[in-house]
This record gives C-alpha cells, structure tokens and sequence, in this order.
C-alpha cells in the first residue's frame, strides 16, 4: 500500500511538474509575442484617418499622372484627328509592353525591411529591383521601337502606322526616367514617405501643360503655330527627366531622405539569391498587370463590334471607372504600405486590421459613388459630352456598369492584402481563372447569346469581377497572418527568435 501510495504521489508530482513546465513556457511565449508586438495598435478610427493620410498624396500622384496622358490626348486633339489616331495606337502598343515594366512589388521588400528593423536592406533592393527592371526596359525598349511594323501587320493605314512608330520611337528614350522615378518614389512611399513622388507628379503635370502649349499648339506666341505632332511626345520625354531630376535633386540630393536606408549604390549587396527574392515576387504580379491589360483589350474588341455608338459609349464609360480606380487604388495602396511594415515588425493582428479598414473604407467609397450613378448616371455622362444619344444609352446600361465598377474596384482592395503578403503567384492565378475563365467567355455568351449591347456587354463583366471578388476574399479570409508575418521576416533577414 505504502508502495503503491508513493507510486501515485510521485504521479501526482509529475503531473503538477509538467504544469508548471507548460505554464513558464506560455509565459515566455506570451512574453516573446508581446515584445515582438510592443507598440500598441492604433484605434480603428485613428487607423482609418491614418489610411486618408497616406492615401491623399497617393490620390494626388496618380491623378498628375493621368492628367499627362490626358494633356497629350487634348493638345493633338485640337491639332487635327490623325495625330489623334497615332497616339492613340502608338499608346495602345506601348501600354501592351509597358506592363512587364510594372508592378509595385518594391513596396512590399522596403515596408517589410524598414518593419522588420533591417532598414539597409530596403536600400539593396532598391538596388535589385533598379537592376531587374532595367534589363526588362531593354525589351520593352525594342518592343516601342518596332511600333510601326507591328501595327503594319495589323493592317492598320501606313501613314498612320508610320506616325504612331514615330511617337513610340521618341517616347522610348524617357524609359530608363520612368523606370528609376517608380522605383524612387515605390522607395519613399513605402516607408511612409509621400511627398516626394506627389510634389514631382505636380510639377511633371503643370510643365507638360505649359510647355505642351508653347511648343505643341504654339500658345500664347503670336504668329507661332507650334511644332504640333512633332514635338508632343519630345516634350513627354523632357517633363519625365525634369520630374526624376526634381525628386533626385531636392529628396536625395538636398534633404537626403534616402540615407537611413541607403548609403549609395554597392554592386556587392546585390546577389543572387535577392535577385531571386524580388524575382519570385516580382514576375507573377508583372504578368497578372499584363493578364489584365489583355482582358480589358479582348473585351474591347467585342464592344467595337456593337458599333460605333456602342464602343463610344464602353470607352467614356470605362474612364468613370478609372476616376473610381484611382480612389479606391489610394486607399488600398495605403492600407497596404501600414500592412507590410506591421508584416515586418511581426504584428499579424496589425497588418490585418490595417487590412480590413482599408477594405471597408473602400467599400464605403464605392457605395456611395454606386448610389449616386444607379439615381444620377446623366450626371456622369454629361462629365464627357452632352450628346442625348449617348446619355440614353449609357443609362440605360448604368445597372451592369454599375456592378461591374462597385465589383472591380472593391477586388482591387481585397487583392492589396494577399499582395501585401507576397502572394503573388496566387493571385496571377486566381486573376486569370476569373478573367479568361470567367469574365471573357461570360462578355462573348452574354453579347452573342442574350443581349448584344452594353447593357449584355456589362453584365458578363460584372459576373467575371464578382467571380474575382469571391476567389480573392477565399484567399484573404484563408491567410494566416501568423505565418506570413515570419515570413516577411524571413525575406527581410532577420532571424525568428
């Protein structure tokens, strides 16, 4: 008995032993999660505000930018119709190319490094990623230079053709300007530094205004009627390297906001294995911008053979969605640069309300603004032309427009959370079982087999983006923050304790 009874005491003790044991050891993990999360959350409402700040100089930056574009567009139209028409194709071929230059994935390298306490290294990628997109400009490069030949084999007229290899021509010298100013300004912008890239978007939109009506419609020189066409994609290329000499000279050179994270260029910090990193990351998002760009151009296609009122319509109507497009792009890209220094720092619950606001103030976005077309789409329509035709048929297509932009624009915020983790790969193909197995076939049975006009053209677009929002929230809900915090960790090298 005494036996048995020392047997069941010693037991007893195991057990309370293995307790304690188990008990210490959830404390110095709780410990090691609370020093790993040692700053405390912000609220949702300063988290919210925090976003609209970020948000803001994003909004201004990509609207500078389109309003170049946009400058262009009006300055050769009030030059004659076949200017017009070589820009026109001359855009088309080189945004078609343009997309392997894309991607914003630097963002997600820096944020992560400058989260993770390992700041240098968002210097050397930097660094990496200048040397990969710059062997990408070299094809992209070839690729704009063989812009008439291509557009020959399209059949297109030889004049124009030869006009649009002109513009192309010119406007391929201002790459390696456009490929070092998005990788400055993805530099800055991910460390929560905005105003570089704002204030040198500002100053490329005012100078291409100024100096396109001097030298392109010869304004205000009296008896001076401007080198029209010649000079509009000369003076493209000048206002890009003023705009990269403006952020290299006044936030590198003068204020020398780069140095906590990068001391100059080193070619030995740039290896094989970073190359590889940002190559991984890099390549999927590129080719699901190019997948994208594709799509719109196929649906585009199938529009045109409405008629030409219908196609009028489709690509007035599909600038309302990029207006929509560049707000809902500012609060995502915001969001998205809080959650991958939050990734770094090792905070999943930071990351992932940085994440979820971002989403819901989006959303709120586009509810408003899909209130407002669904009860008011002549207001949107006379934004562009008074035409009563036009008004009439866009509203009464304004229901499918309307799903089809509350449905893109909301997958565009979602898809910023799994980009943020790095998921690239997963979302090239997810976007491309949405686009090629849902979206086009559903444009082509909806226009050939139900309705051919917008109101058909619409409704297959809105079922491929609603396919995208669900496969994109599956991933989302899906994530584990947990484990793709260590790994953010891990590409920013910095050891797991």
């Amino acid at each position: 008995m005494i036996t048995r009874a020392a047997q069941e005491d010693d037991a007893l003790l195991h057990v309370v032993a293995e307790f304690r044991r188990d008990v210490e050891q959830g404390k110095k993990q709780e410990l090691h999660v609370r020093s790993s999360n040692d700053e405390e959350l912000p609220s949702i409402q300063e988290e919210a505000m925090d976003i609209l700040r970020l948000a803001v100089p994003i909004f201004i930056a990509r609207l500078s930018f389109v309003g170049m574009k946009t400058t262009d567009t009006a300055l050769l139209g009030h030059v004659s119709s076949k200017d017009l028409a070589a820009s026109a194709l001359s855009d088309l071929w080189t945004m078609c190319t343009q997309v392997i230059m894309s991607g914003r994935i630097l963002g997600v390298l820096v944020g992560a490094a400058v989260g993770a306490g390992n700041p240098k290294l968002a210097g050397i990628y930097l660094q990496v990623s200048c040397v990969v997109l710059g062997s990408m400009a070299v094809l992209v490069f070839v690729a704009w230079n063989c812009t008439k030949q291509v557009w020959l084999r399209f059949g297109s007229d030889p004049e124009i053709s030869a006009m649009a290899g002109y513009y192309a021509r010119v406007l391929s010298f201002a790459i390696p300007a456009i490929v070092a100013f998005r990788q400055f300004s993805n530099f800055f912008s991910a460390q929560r530094i905005m105003h570089p890239e704002r204030n040198s978007a500002m100053v490329g939109l005012s100078l291409n205004l100024i100096l396109g009506l001097v030298f392109v419609l010869g304004w205000p020189i009296p008896g001076f009627e401007g080198y029209q066409f010649t000079a509009c994609p000369i003076v493209t290329v000048a206002v890009t390297y003023i705009q990269l000499a403006t952020l290299v000279m006044v936030y590198l050179w003068r204020q020398k906001l780069h140095e906590p994270c990068w001391g100059g260029w080193d070619w030995n910090e740039i290896t094989w294995a970073r190359i590889n990193t940002y190559c991984e990351l890099y390549f999927p998002a590129a080719m699901s911008l190019a997948s994208d760009f594709w799509r719109v151009a196929v649906i585009g296609a199938i529009a045109a053979r409405l008629g030409e009122e219908q196609v009028a319509v489709f690509n007035t109507s599909y600038r309302i969605m990029w207006i929509a497009l560049i707000m809902v792009g500012a609060m995502s890209n915001a969001s998205a640069i809080n959650m991958s220094i939050r990734l770094g720092k090792n905070q999943p619950e930071g990351a992932r309300q940085a994440g979820y606001v971002g989403i819901a103030m989006a959303t709120a976005i586009l509810t408003v603004l899909s209130t407002l077309i669904l009860c008011h789409s002549d207001w949107f329509g006379r934004i562009f032309t008074e035409d009563p035709v036009f008004l009439q048929m866009f509203n009464e297509a304004s229901v499918p427009f309307t799903f089809t932009l509350f449905f893109m624009n909301l997958g565009v915020a979602i898809e910023r959370i799994p980009y943020s983790m790095g998921r690239t790969r997963d979302l090239f193909w997810t976007g491309f079982l949405a686009s090629w197995g849902g979206q086009v076939p559903g444009v082509i049975l909806c226009t050939q087999y139900w309705r051919s006009d917008l109101f058909g053209l619409y409704t297959g677009m809105a079922i491929g983006y609603g396919m995208l929002v669900i496969l994109y929230s599956v991933i989302t809900l899906k994530s584990d923050w947990v484990q793709y915090a260590e790994i953010a960790r891990r590409r920013s090298e910095v050891a797991m304790t």
